[in-house]
């Protein structure tokens, strides 16, 4: 099966499977409903550190969203695979880890496979509980509380916030957030951190007069560094 290809080369899964081999990783294709169902028979089995594999033209959006659930429960790394012709209908809360933009490179292939597999291996936020006055936020099953009341974000309210309140008192511009959370290729504009943020201040915060997230006109935001 042809996955992806630039202007004189075809990619099949065997191609790809062979080039990651190369770099310690085991790729799982995801790319149809059978798949959807059984992939994490093969995380099991995986000689080296596994990632899934999404080929988002050939999956709905509950098989899509089924995966993403699955992979994050498990932390498991995810790259999607988008054409050019769908990318504008690519969901900016979709919880993968990167995507990749078909036809594409071999280079480009390898690279943003090394980066979704380490920064699932490696997030130092994902760690001890977040404690911040009447909010926890619990990295290890991406849970928040308010008072011990379960607050229900979309996944990149949570990133958004998980970052924050890891770093309380310290000034993110609005790029820098846009960089950090929704990648340095993201297509959209600095507006995206703006909605977030007030999304997520709309389920956190009940009292205005003492935010948890403070807005630094002309700059961005921070998390208040006292309680």
């Amino acid at each position: 099966m042809n996955i992806a290809h630039n202007k004189s080369n075809e990619l099949t899964r065997e191609n790809i499977y062979q080039l990651l081999a190369e770099e310690m990783v085991t790729p799982i294709f995801v790319s149809n409903s059978n798949e959807s169902e059984t992939f994490m028979g093969q995380v099991d089995i995986a000689e080296a550190s596994p990632l899934i594999i999404m080929d988002l033209g050939f999956l709905n959006r509950a098989q899509t969203s089924k995966v993403s659930e699955l992979c994050k429960e498990k932390n498991l790394p995810t790259l999607a695979i988008i054409s050019s012709d769908d990318l504008m209908s690519l969901d900016a809360d979709m919880i993968i880890t990167d995507f990749i933009v078909a036809p594409f490179l071999e280079e480009e292939l390898i690279m943003r496979s090394i980066f979704s597999v380490k920064r699932a291996n490696t997030d130092p936020l994902k760690e001890e509980l977040i404690n911040r006055g009447d909010l926890t936020i619990n990295p290890s099953n991406y849970e928040v509380l308010i008072n011990n009341s379960r607050i229900n974000l979309r996944f990149k309210e949570y990133e958004l916030l998980l970052l924050l309140a890891s770093n309380p008192g310290r000034v993110y511009d609005r790029a820098t957030l846009l960089n950090q959370i929704w990648g340095y290729d993201y297509f959209g504009g600095t507006r995206t951190v703006d909605v977030h943020i007030r999304r997520l201040r709309s389920k956190i915060e009940n009292n205005s007069e003492n935010p948890y997230i403070e807005t630094i006109w002309n700059v961005g935001y921070r998390f208040r560094s006292s309680n």
